[in-house]
């Protein structure tokens, strides 16, 4: 009977021992379970607000974007209704009677110069008002030739130092840039 009881004691010991290595063991996979899942919890909040926070500054970028290309069509709009107004304007200028403005600034400059130019178009009205004051001995005002413009007049002195632009095209330009504001309000409000 002492060598069962011997046995039995070593298993009893065996027994435990195992069971406290068991529990260790046990105890220890906990503690590695909960580091794992705090740190599975902080890698996933940490990746939640990157993700987060790449989100927002995508969304921030497109609406910057967007905005970007909603002002470049409103402006490319304006100015296509700027370079249309424009275009009527100058149509308009086609249809006026400009004989007796063509006159006025002739008058007015007909003293310093001694030449002047005109579109195609004005060409036969200038041409008269030249000769019409040449008769006059108004001036010694000369019918130089053509330039490119919708209307209006070129004068220019006898040594081409001077020359002055009276054309529709100038008038028009110097305008609109002078006005540019002032149209734009009113077009667009």
């Amino acid at each position: 009977m002492g060598l069962e009881n011997v046995v039995s004691d070593i298993l009893k010991g065996a027994e435990a021992e195992v069971s406290a290595i068991v529990a260790e063991r046990d105890s220890e996979v906990s503690s590695i379970i909960e580091e794992a899942k705090r740190t599975g919890e902080r890698i996933m909040g940490e990746k939640v607000a990157s993700a987060e926070e790449e989100a927002t500054r995508i969304r921030k970028q497109e609406i910057s974007g967007a905005n970007l290309e909603v002002r470049r069509m409103l402006l490319n709009t304006r100015k296509g209704v700027l370079d249309e107004t424009q275009k009527q304007t100058a149509e308009r200028l086609h249809e006026l009677d400009i004989e007796s403005l063509l006159r006025s600034l002739i008058l007015e400059h007909s003293g310093e110069a001694t030449r002047v130019y005109s579109s195609r178009q004005d060409q036969p009205i200038v041409e008269g008002l030249c000769d019409e004051l040449l008769e006059a001995k108004l001036t010694k005002l000369e019918y130089a030739g053509n330039v490119e413009c919708i209307g209006g007049i070129v004068l220019e002195t006898e040594d081409k130092t001077v020359r002055l632009d009276y054309t529709f095209d100038t008038i028009l330009s110097e305008v609109s840039e002078r006005s540019m504001k002032q149209i734009s309000g009113i077009l667009f409000g």
